[in-house]
């Protein structure tokens, strides 16, 4: 993927580890004052070290959590401009669900030659609000399940009144 895009995967035997480096990064930068770092050691046994600034560890200890808790994880570019595929895979849908989506007016783009390129505040934007959508669509849903339970077939006799 691009530059403005990367994608981390983590086998399932590596989210455990990365649960535990993100229990330990939180704990840490809990304290005050505490000073941290990340370190190497080079197959001829030297160890090399880096100090890291609270923020950053606390940055590291996000990612570590969301990797943890599902095996991967996107980092983008708050200005990225993405492909019609790498928004795709933002929004959960197809590849041709975004286009239909960009035709019908719904996901604002730019034409780069042949081909299509959209802002990623747009796609998040537009997630959000498919997210909300089916949120009320959900709720309504429940609502008229509700109302089919309690209906009551009028009789026959009251019908012809």
């Amino acid at each position: 993927m691009s530059d403005m895009l990367t994608e981390i995967k983590v086998a399932d035997e590596g989210r455990e580890d990365a649960q535990k480096g993100a229990d330990f990064l939180k704990r840490a930068t809990s304290l005050r004052r505490a000073r941290g770092g990340l370190f190497l050691t080079k197959p001829d046994g030297k160890t090399v070290a880096v100090e890291l600034p609270a923020v950053l560890l606390r940055a590291v200890q996000s990612v570590l959590g969301r990797l943890a808790k599902t095996g991967d994880l996107l980092l983008l570019n708050k200005d990225a401009e993405l492909s019609p595929e790498q928004a795709a895979k933002i929004l959960g849908v197809s590849r041709p669900m975004v286009y239909h989506r960009m035709d019908s007016g719904r996901l604002p783009f730019r034409p780069v030659g042949t081909h299509r390129r959209v802002r990623l505040e747009d796609v998040l934007k537009l997630r959000e609000f498919e997210r909300q959508r089916r949120e009320v669509s959900k709720a309504l849903s429940e609502d008229t399940d509700d109302l089919e339970t309690n209906y009551v077939q009028p009789t026959a006799r009251a019908a012809r009144r």
